[in-house]
């Protein structure tokens, strides 16, 4: 078995703190999957989006996987129960609206 190559990242500072958000949306093409992540007011009907990410749909298969797999592994180190039970049912709809 081959050596796993270490690619070397780097953060800007400006990115380092990251943001905070509690909504994600997820829209798609042929060729691209646009993820936002928006921050809604509390006790307000208005929001701002905080990061746009743009891949491609392998890298979004990637994507779900590695999440799924910690996701899997945050539960089991902290005694979490799954909650594959969480339904959108659970949350109020909202309309988004892009200006």
């Amino acid at each position: 078995m081959m050596d796993e190559e270490r690619i070397p990242i780097q953060c800007p500072q400006e990115l380092a703190n990251g943001v905070y958000a509690n909504l994600g949306v997820a829209n798609f093409n042929h060729e691209e999957f646009v993820l936002d992540f928006i921050f809604l007011q509390p006790q307000s009907k208005s929001g701002e989006v905080r990061s746009r990410v743009i891949l491609h749909p392998d890298h979004v298969r990637r994507l779900v996987k590695m999440l799924k797999t910690n996701l899997e592994e945050y539960d089991e180190q902290f005694d979490h129960e799954d909650s594959d039970d969480v339904s959108d049912d659970d949350f109020p709809p909202i309309t988004l609206n892009f200006n």
